[in-house]
């Protein structure tokens, strides 16, 4: 049966607090494609929406009790009434989408969501990985299969499934953004009740960042309806999610005839701007100090990556790490890893209110743990080790502003070639211009047990 775009609702919750720019502008894009797009908020969050821009018509307002603020102190919407809350299901109501907040639709309508509704009733989709939608390709595919981010439901299927989760014992925690709750809703997709089907979105791109929330325990609570709905009968939440992960590795697989075909047929890339003068002269700075890199990426993506952050006032190395860290070969990725360090560093070098680094951690924390555990991690293969090691470095100086010299030297006695050690010194460069102390640090030579 055909449908048309019109018809089609995209159902969110937006975020003001984390990582609203890029949640706004993911909205923006739904509404761009025609379709009726919503936001579920209180209305405390809504208030602050409305000063983004966002207008009164695109939010669907939630009382407290409606959102998981009781449950895991903060109010993000609980599935169960947020379905019941959505449009009707009568003969003359169309589809809807849930999504999630930070997925761009790099489609050219939202056909590609409303074709899976000519095949089946219900679908569970994927997302796609990437540094950056603004540098994502048609050749460009690195689907996510940990776990799903956007369902897309036939009226009678959205009926079905508001009646089969009243049933679940999870329903009541349900909540967007709540480790385990993507899974049951897919269960309740592939359900003979529903009778849907879970597929590779192929254009629902998703900016790479650190993972948010890893409370496996959470995930406990939905293993009775793990076992319920998809026979999943393993006590142990993370060998359950495994599991169920390989579920989804073999609908996509069985679906992917659809997916190639949807992505054919819809992808359009996402508008790009133009780099700046600045950030074109990152990137060849880079490309000289690593003149490999311009065969592994290229260049106009790394430019475009930086006029991005540059714009934004920020920069990501999570997002730089997805970008530049592309060959799993250890003996590149080193060298990659520091690039992707180096170039949040060059980043942080442009901004007037760069913050100083130190050489003091802050009480509590847990380097020398973390440390210890990547040696116990990884005792005959000293390559992996400093491949973890150099992330803990780079995230310690990029993100937290602490420079350690002895893992600095310690990833100096690990380099193979000129192009690291080449790499590590312009680290060095930038490290003793921000330190806080009133000289240089001066690295010295330790044991590579030592690093800690």
């Amino acid at each position: 049966m055909a449908r048309t775009t019109q018809e089609l609702t995209v159902v969110t919750s937006l975020n003001p607090f984390s990582r609203a720019p890029l949640q706004l502008r993911c909205f923006q894009a739904w509404k761009a494609l025609g379709v009726r797009s919503l936001s579920a908020n209180t209305d405390a969050e809504a208030d602050l929406l409305l000063d983004m821009g966002l207008e009164a018509t695109d939010i669907l307002r939630l009382p407290p009790e409606q959102t998981g603020q009781a449950i895991h102190g903060k109010p993000v919407p609980r599935v169960a009434p947020l379905l019941q809350a959505l449009p009707g299901t009568g003969p003359d109501s169309g589809p809807v989408a849930v999504v999630n907040s930070d997925l761009y639709p790099a489609m050219r309508s939202a056909d590609g969501l409303s074709y899976w509704l000519d095949h089946m009733p219900a679908v569970a989709l994927t997302r796609e990985d990437c540094a950056s939608p603004e540098i994502y390709g048609f050749a460009d595919q690195s689907p996510y299969r940990g776990g799903l981010d956007a369902f897309v439901l036939s009226p009678p299927a959205l009926a079905r499934v508001q009646a089969l989760i009243d049933r679940c014992a999870s329903a009541g925690r349900m909540c967007f953004g709540i480790p385990g709750w993507d899974y049951v809703m897919a269960a309740l997709i592939l359900s003979p009740q529903v009778g849907g089907g879970l597929g590779d979105s192929g254009m629902l791109l998703h900016e790479s960042h650190p993972t948010t929330y890893g409370d496996m325990g959470e995930f406990a609570h939905y293993l009775p309806d793990m076992h319920r709905l998809a026979g999943i009968a393993d006590p142990d939440p993370t060998a359950a999610a495994a599991a169920f992960k390989s579920v989804i590795d073999r609908e996509c697989e069985r679906n992917a005839a659809h997916s190639r075909r949807v992505r054919t047929m819809m992808f359009t890339p996402p508008p790009a701007r133009l780099p700046d003068a600045e950030a074109q002269a990152l990137t060849n700075r880079l490309i000289r100090l690593s003149p490999t890199l311009a065969w592994a990426c290229p260049p106009a993506s790394i430019a475009l990556l930086a006029a991005r952050d540059r714009a934004e006032g920020g920069c990501d190395l999570t997002r730089a790490r997805a970008l530049l860290e592309i060959n799993p070969d250890p003996y590149q990725r080193f060298a990659q890893r520091l690039l992707a360090i180096l170039y949040c560093l060059d980043l942080q070098a442009m901004m007037p209110d760069r913050p100083a680094l130190t050489q003091t951690y802050p009480p509590g924390n847990l380097h020398n743990a973390t440390i210890r555990y990547l040696q116990e991690l990884h005792p005959k293969n000293p390559r992996a080790l400093k491949l973890e090691i150099a992330l803990i470095f780079g995230a310690e100086l990029v993100e937290h502003g602490i420079f350690n010299p002895r893992i600095y030297n310690y990833l100096v006695q690990g380099c193979e070639t000129d192009e690291e050690r080449r790499l590590l010194a312009e680290i060095l460069i930038h490290a003793q211009a921000r330190l806080q102390s009133a000289g240089p640090a001066q690295p010295h030579v330790e044991r590579s047990s030592d690093a800690a």
